[in-house]
C-alpha cells in the first residue's frame, strides 16, 4: 500500500526523469508517482509508475485533465512544477483538495505576487528586503527616458515583461559589448546600445508595463526553501555553474548566511508553505539581492537532495505535521555536477 500518490507536473524537463526517482526515493516503496507532461516523455514515462499527456497549464480543460487524472489513480498529492501550472493549480485549489489530494503550493493570491515581477519587488522592498534598482514602464516615452537614464547611469540596463518565465524575453545592454553576443547558451539577448536601438527597440512589442532595471552580476543562485507558514524548515543556497541557469551546468552549495537570511525573510513576508525556488544575483558591490520568487521548485533542487537535504520527504509530511528533523547542512564548496546516464527502455 503506498502512502503517498503523487502528481508531478512537467516531468519533461531536463532534470524530470531525475526528480520523478527523487520523489519515489524519498519514502522508500511509500511513493507512487504519476508524472504528467505536454510532450510524452520516453524517460519519464519508464520511471514514473504511470505517465500521462495533458494541456498546456494555460489551456481551458488543463484543469479538467488533472482533475479527471487525480480521481482515476486516486492521487493524494499534486506537486506543480511549472508556473503555468502553479497559477491554474492554485487558482482551483479548493477543487482540487474537496477531491481528497493536497495541492503542494500556496494561495492563489500569493502565487500572483510571486508570478509578477512588479509586485514581487514592490512587497519585498516595502519589507527592506534586497531587490535590484528598478523602474517601472508605462509606455513607450517612459521606456526610451529610462534607457537612457540607466545607461548614463550604469552604463547598462536589463528590460524584462513582468510575468515572463525565467530569462525569456530579457534584453541587457552594455556599454563593453558590441552588436549582439550569446550569454552562456541561454534564451537572454545581451547586445551593444547601437543594436539594441537599431535592431531590438524597433521590434519591441507594445505590451506594457515592463520592468526597467539594473545589470546584475555573477554569482547567481538558486535557493531552494521549504517553509511552513512563513517559516523555515529547509533553505539550501546553490550557485550555479551557469549563471544563466539553463542549460544545467551543476551548482556549487553555498553556506552563507547572507543567502540564508534573503531566503527567510521571504519565506516570513510572503508566508510561504511548500517548496520554492528563489532565483538571487549580485550588485556590482558584491549585494545579493532577490531577482524571482518562481511559485514552484526549481528543476535543479534535486541537486540538495543528492546532498542528503530531504526535500521531498518534508514536502509530502508537511501538510500533516510541524515536526522536522534538523538535517546536516552540506559543506560549503560541495560541487554536484550533472552526468550523461542511459537509460534502458525494454520494448513491451
Amino acid at each position: 500500500m503506498y502512502k503517498y500518490r503523487v502528481l508531478m507536473t512537467s516531468v519533461g524537463a531536463s532534470l524530470g526523469a531525475k526528480n520523478i526517482q527523487a520523489m519515489k526515493a524519498s519514502y522508500a516503496d511509500k511513493v507512487w508517482v504519476l508524472g504528467v507532461d505536454i510532450y510524452h516523455n520516453h524517460n519519464a514515462q519508464s520511471l514514473a509508475d504511470k505517465f500521462i499527456t495533458v494541456p498546456s497549464g494555460d489551456s481551458s480543460d488543463y484543469i479538467d485533465k488533472i482533475c479527471n487524472a487525480i480521481k482515476k489513480y486516486n492521487i493524494n498529492r499534486v506537486l506543480p512544477c511549472s508556473d503555468e501550472e502553479a497559477i491554474s493549480l492554485s487558482k482551483n485549489k479548493e477543487i482540487i483538495e474537496n477531491l481528497g489530494a493536497k495541492l503542494l503550493t500556496t494561495k492563489d493570491s500569493t502565487i500572483k505576487i510571486m508570478s509578477n515581477k512588479i509586485s514581487t519587488y514592490k512587497l519585498l522592498k516595502e519589507n527592506n528586503i534586497e531587490v535590484p534598482y528598478y523602474k517601472e514602464l508605462s509606455d513607450y516615452v517612459q521606456l526610451d527616458h529610462y534607457v537612457e537614464e540607466f545607461y548614463k547611469n550604469y552604463g547598462s540596463f536589463v528590460i524584462k515583461e513582468p510575468e515572463a518565465r525565467g530569462n525569456r524575453g530579457t534584453v541587457l545592454v552594455d556599454q563593453n559589448i558590441n552588436g549582439l553576443v550569446d550569454y552562456m547558451g541561454s534564451r537572454e539577448i545581451h547586445a551593444g546600445l547601437s543594436h539594441y536601438k537599431n535592431n531590438i527597440r524597433p521590434n519591441l512589442d507594445n505590451k506594457f508595463p515592463k520592468i526597467i532595471t539594473e545589470r546584475l552580476y555573477a554569482p547567481a543562485y538558486d535557493i531552494d526553501i521549504l517553509a511552513k507558514n512563513g517559516n523555515i524548515i529547509h533553505a539550501v543556497p546553490r550557485e550555479r555553474i551557469n549563471p544563466a541557469g539553463l542549460p544545467y551546468k551543476g551548482n556549487i552549495i553555498r553556506n552563507s548566511q547572507s543567502l540564508i537570511k534573503l531566503a527567510t525573510q521571504v519565506a516570513k513576508v510572503l508566508n510561504l508553505s511548500y517548496l520554492y525556488d528563489l532565483d538571487v544575483m549580485t550588485k556590482k558591490d558584491g549585494t545579493p539581492v532577490i531577482l524571482e520568487v518562481n511559485p514552484r521548485p526549481s528543476g535543479s533542487c534535486v541537486a540538495s537532495m543528492e546532498c542528503g537535504i530531504p526535500l521531498y520527504k518534508d514536502l509530502l509530511r508537511l501538510p500533516d505535521t510541524n515536526n522536522f528533523n534538523k538535517v546536516k547542512t552540506p559543506k560549503d564548496g560541495t560541487i554536484i555536477l550533472p552526468i550523461v546516464d542511459c537509460n534502458i527502455i525494454l520494448p513491451k
